[in-house]
């Protein structure tokens, strides 16, 4: 019997980190999953300026982490990289918060065409899966409401972690439907940056979601209660989407 290929997933981070930091971010995840996909990681194209705390990248990461206070008492891990992006800001002064109801999300076109270019390029394409954390958890929901409107084929799962519906009013033309791909939603009890109930919102624009509630924060869990849901729907993606491609 031939061995199944290995999954191919675009890997989009959260604000105030970039790819490399998010390969750090996920390495418990990653060791999880290794043996069913190959993750491919990509920076934000907008530099977030210097002392610009916006929304907190990471929190409540496990012992042995270094840790700063973030905005509303939040702990942020420091990284090494202070090279951090955004996927885009809520304010004018680049500066980015989920909880900004506005009509402003600078730099948003830019990002999503990076993306989309990434997604159709012949060889850099050819994605199975996406997956986001937090700001870029709320972008791949925009990303997989677009390819359900525009009936594209850019991937045929997601994975989210603590996602979140996006605030600003030009996003309101993307949430008027369901995206009808297999969805995984991860998110956190003790996440203040993201809250649960903002994670289930996001649910809700999906077609049979699963999701994965952890007792945790701001951050991706890779301990032993979340092995064997992530191996459950790994295995399944690799066989949907062994279907899909023969049918």
């Amino acid at each position: 019997m031939t061995e199944a290929r290995k999954l191919k997933i675009l890997c989009i981070h959260g604000y105030r980190q970039n790819g490399k930091a998010f390969t750090e971010k996920t390495g418990s995840f990653r060791k999880i999953v290794k043996k069913y996909a190959d993750l491919i990681y990509i920076s934000a194209p907008h530099k977030v300026p210097p002392g610009n705390l916006g929304s907190a990248a990471w929190t409540t990461q496990p012992p042995g982490s270094s840790q700063t206070v973030g905005p509303d008492g939040a702990g942020v891990t420091e990284g090494k990289d202070s090279d951090e992006r955004g996927w885009w800001f809520s304010r004018e002064d680049d500066y980015f918060k989920s909880t900004d109801y506005s009509d402003i999300s600078k730099g948003f076109d830019a990002s999503l065409q990076m993306i989309i270019n990434i997604l159709e390029n012949e060889n850099s394409g050819g994605f199975d899966g996406i997956i986001g954390f937090s700001q870029g958890a709320c972008l791949v929901s925009i990303l997989c409401l677009i390819q359900q409107m525009e009936k594209k084929k850019w991937f045929k799962f997601a994975v989210l972690f603590s996602g979140f519906k996006s605030p600003s009013s030009n996003h309101n033309k993307y949430y008027t439907q369901k995206a009808t791909i297999p969805s995984l939603h991860v998110f956190g009890d003790s996440d203040q940056i993201i809250t649960a109930d903002r994670c289930e919102e996001l649910m809700s624009f999906f077609e049979n979601p699963k999701s994965l509630r952890h007792p945790g924060g701001h951050f991706v869990p890779g301990s032993a209660p979340q092995k064997k849901v992530y191996i459950e729907f790994f295995e399944e993606m690799v066989q949907y989407c062994q279907n899909v491609q023969h049918s």
